[in-house]
């Protein structure tokens, strides 16, 4: 039995589980926990005084069911919030003091090679050169892969929660000149990102937990197969329906995605930018075919520990 702590910019994971020998995954337990560590600072590179607070009492919480189930193998890691943060070695060091957790902070390029070893235990991989992208609150990550390997990986400064920051400052809809406007962020920033999707063809889009679990569970609900990320380790969108979804959550305000089916508070407004980022990336390349993957980060942990 082993656990991985995925601290995250948005909400901090605890997973406790056993890998057989065939690399599948046994939970035993499992804790998501809305810290929302990167409120108020995620673009001015530090932890205000509130998320610090939030976001300890959720490491102690966590260290409760460690306890409780007498893990010993814990692996804790960072993400962009801490790792980005004048403040993230004092979050680090005040974690290890109050709820004896030992964090590990990884790079945007080792968090990719973790999502990939999600996505290859979920078996959503092959022998086709695909692209999987991970949307955080504060990065976003790109692979170039096959079930065999990754051929290009990298991870930009433009989570959701950023994006938010510095483009929607109140809960009305986007207006399309900010649309523009992010679009040509996107552009300016992901230029190796274009030369590598030219160069390598991938054949369908991966996104792993996260947002793509909120669109695909919003999809199912007009469907008689359910999506459950606790059940399902992926699912397979129909163009026109996640096209369709993505068009109607970036041009609705905040009241009306808090109506919507199947979309939890906490991503009321992270959906919002990673929809905005999701449609841009299937129209630039022109991807038919899209996937949600229930396994990222945390499960590439407990994979690889």
């Amino acid at each position: 039995m082993k656990a991985v702590i995925d601290i995250g910019t948005n909400t901090f994971h605890l997973l406790i589980a056993d890998v057989d020998y065939q690399n599948n995954i046994n939970i035993i337990y499992k804790n998501t926990i809305a810290v929302r560590l990167g409120e108020g600072g995620v673009n001015k590179g530090y932890i205000t005084e509130q998320a610090f607070a939030r976001g300890i009492s959720a490491l102690e919480e966590f260290r409760l069911q460690l306890d409780n189930y007498q893990v010993l193998n814990v692996l804790a890691t960072a993400t962009a919030a801490v790792r980005d943060a004048a403040n993230g070695q004092e979050f680090i060091k005040q974690a290890f003091i109050k709820a004896k957790i030992k964090i590990s902070m990884i790079d945007g390029l080792q968090e990719a090679e973790y999502i990939y070893a999600g996505a290859k235990g979920a078996g959503v991989l092959s022998n086709s050169t695909d692209l999987i992208m991970d949307i955080g609150g504060g990065s976003v990550e790109f692979m170039i892969c096959n079930q065999n390997q990754i051929f290009w990986k990298n991870s930009y400064q433009l989570g959701a929660a950023r994006l938010l920051a510095d483009f929607y400052q109140n809960h009305e809809r986007l207006i399309d000149a900010v649309i523009e406007n992010i679009h040509h962020l996107f552009k300016s920033k992901l230029t190796d990102l274009f030369i590598e999707i030219t160069n390598n063809k991938p054949s369908k889009l991966i996104g792993t937990a996260g947002s793509f679990d909120s669109f695909a569970t919003m999809i199912s609900f007009d469907r008689p197969d359910v999506y459950d990320a606790n059940q399902n380790l992926f699912f397979n969108f129909e163009k026109f329906e996640i096209m369709n979804l993505l068009q109607s959550i970036i041009h609705s305000n905040h009241e009306q995605r808090a109506k919507m089916n199947g979309l939890i508070p906490l991503r009321v407004d992270m959906i919002l930018m990673a929809s905005v980022i999701t449609q841009f990336i299937i129209n630039e390349f022109n991807i038919n075919q899209i996937v949600t993957c229930s396994y990222s980060l945390k499960e590439g942990l407990i994979l690889s520990s």
